[in-house]
């Protein structure tokens, strides 16, 4: 599926016409004209569970990008106050009316679908609702985007079996800092999401970011269910991020003009410490407070002396596991095993995070469920001709 490139914004107008522009919204939608119906379906909410950390700014003075009063609210989509009482949060759609709120109102077209981010708010206490782990006066920032079919056939309702049968990924994004650890991960709570008039809705919730105001804040979306790093560049020398040209899915990536006022350094990278501190907490299985059994020390022991080139001496291989897989256009594949013994998996992996050994086999990853004689041990093997083996060993018998 390859994107046009096509993007439309409308002309920025001067801050001062905020106020007018949002005030003349709220007659419209007093007068039942741009109020919209009622939804015979609940919105569909979702949260991820994540460690919370606080963000002390809120953005400032708020800026307008769209051409007009009239062409703003001659558009199709619902304003991102509207979007929000759709989900019954009253708080919410009244903060999008507010000083802090920056309609956009940005669309970004690809061959089958039109991605757009139509206005963003930040500010304590404005939700109606919040996540189990994190408090009604939490420091918070809400983006509104619409999804919908380029064709104009419509979105599936929430009630629809087909409904979910394409996923997105919409995330916040800040420059300099790596999208496949700083994304929705961790640095939101979640999105709650319907479908209006065939358009799908959805309300981001995240941490108030505008603390990296002196920086380039993004809202990216891509297909699936995670952050997919083949969409996006990330510049390591200057820390951009910018859509991935060669990528033939969805990668809208948008950019939040946000007061750089805002920004607090010393705030920022506390919070950044934080999360590198969590994400290294994740990746750690084994901590000085942990007492290994004598199983689980054999086990490490065994596992610190395989490699890819020895595995076939201290292990054999399941021939039942065994596949070629070929990387598809992003760098993906898929497999998938089971053992007799119920013991199996499947997974779908980006080569890129991995970086396999040129023409030699590597170490994905193992598991047991005791000793060394439970022990799995997944392998991938580069073959030179743009395919991989894919195998699982086990411990010998003999």
């Amino acid at each position: 599926m390859k994107k046009s490139k096509q993007s439309a914004q409308f002309p920025e107008v001067p801050a001062t016409i905020h106020r007018a522009v949002l005030e003349a919204l709220d007659r419209l939608e007093d007068s039942g004209i741009a109020q919209p119906e009622n939804r015979k379906e609940k919105p569909i909410m979702f949260q991820e569970k994540i460690n919370k950390y606080a963000a002390v700014a809120v953005i400032g003075a708020a800026i307008l990008t769209a051409g007009s009063i009239t062409g703003y609210a001659a558009l199709k989509y619902l304003t991102p106050s509207q979007a929000a009482l759709e989900t019954n949060d009253s708080k919410l759609s009244e903060a999008f009316r507010g000083k802090d709120a920056i309609l956009i109102n940005e669309s970004q077209k690809f061959d089958d679908y039109t991605i757009s981010l139509l206005g963003v708010t930040s500010g304590a206490n404005i939700s109606s609702y919040a996540s189990s782990d994190i408090a009604l006066d939490s420091d918070e920032m809400y983006a509104v985007l619409a999804m919908e079919r380029t064709d104009g056939t419509p979105m599936p309702d929430t009630s629809s079996d087909d409904y979910g049968s394409f996923s997105f990924f919409a995330s916040p994004y800040i420059q300099g800092l790596a999208p496949k650890d700083f994304n929705m991960y961790t640095l939101g709570t979640g999105y709650s999401e319907f479908v209006k008039d065939g358009i799908q809705y959805r309300l981001l919730q995240f941490d108030n970011i505008s603390i990296f105001a002196d920086r380039t804040i993004y809202i990216g979306v891509n297909e699936g269910m995670t952050c997919n790093i083949s969409a996006f560049l990330f510049n390591e020398a200057t820390g951009e991020i910018s859509q991935n040209p060669e990528y033939s899915g969805i990668n809208a990536l948008f950019t939040l003009p946000l007061d750089k006022s805002c920004a607090d350094e010393a705030a920022a990278q506390e919070y950044i410490d934080n999360i590198r501190q969590e994400l290294t907490a994740e990746n750690n299985t084994e901590t000085d407070d942990v007492e290994l059994t004598d199983e689980e020390k054999e086990v490490d022991a065994f596992l610190s002396q395989l490699t890819g080139e020895n595995i076939g001496q201290y292990m054999e291989r399941a021939e039942n596991t065994v596949q070629v897989v070929t990387p598809d256009e992003d760098h993906m594949i898929a497999y998938s095993w089971e053992m007799e013994t119920g013991a199996g998996g499947n997974c779908t992996l980006n080569l890129d995070w991995i970086d396999p050994v040129p023409g030699g086999t590597t170490l994905l990853g193992h598991s047991h469920s005791g000793g060394i004689e439970s022990l799995y041990v997944e392998t991938l093997t580069d073959n030179g001709d743009g395919t991989y083996t894919f195998a699982v060993y086990v411990c010998r018998q003999d």
